[in-house]
């Protein structure tokens, strides 16, 4: 997301772009869509890493990281009820030290619950590799335990949907 420029093809962008622009309207911290033609979507240029790679060094502080991503969702949640982010992999998340941006659209936002966002990406967490693990269970910790104060589910419902999506990936990486 370093150069502000994501390729799209046919109405994929269309469909990203109004998304986007949706979510930014009401508040939601995503990068503004500069421009939409046919086959591509220019997008602000957005400073802030991907989770997994401020895990792998272990750059952060796990509470107030878990407390930025559970912002993050209460704007989701607030601007669209009902629906689920759907596609929660940790890439889709920026860090500037401050907030989270999430970036990654090109799927339509479906009906869901909380808690299977919580619990898909505490999955994406707990997976990836990292000198610091210890750290990365905090992480996992904090976001868990927070979400499900927040958003009214609970610590086991989000393990459960970890589980799932646990196996899921082991399907999907087969």
């Amino acid at each position: 997301m370093r150069d502000g420029l994501v390729q799209k093809y046919g109405s994929a962008a269309r469909q990203e772009a109004a998304t986007l622009r949706l979510l930014h309207a009401h508040n939601v911290p995503v990068p503004r869509v500069t421009d939409c033609r046919e086959h591509q979507l220019t997008l602000e240029h957005l400073s802030g890493e991907p989770l997994p790679d401020l895990i792998e060094r272990g750059s952060y502080e796990p509470r107030v990281l878990a407390f930025a991503l559970c912002d993050w969702f209460a704007a989701f949640y607030a601007a669209m009820p009902g629906l689920s982010r759907g596609d929660v992999n940790g890439r889709n998340f920026l860090y500037d030290g401050v907030r989270i941006v999430s970036v990654d659209f090109e799927d339509a936002l479906v009906p869901g619950s909380p808690a299977h966002d919580a619990g898909r990406l505490a999955a994406f967490l707990v997976t990836y590799d990292t000198h610091y693990p210890a750290l990365r269970a905090d992480l996992t910790t904090h976001f868990t335990k927070e979400f499900a104060t927040r958003f009214g589910c609970s610590t086991d419902e989000i393990r459960e949907e970890t589980a799932l999506e646990l196996v899921a990936m082991q399907k999907r990486r087969a």
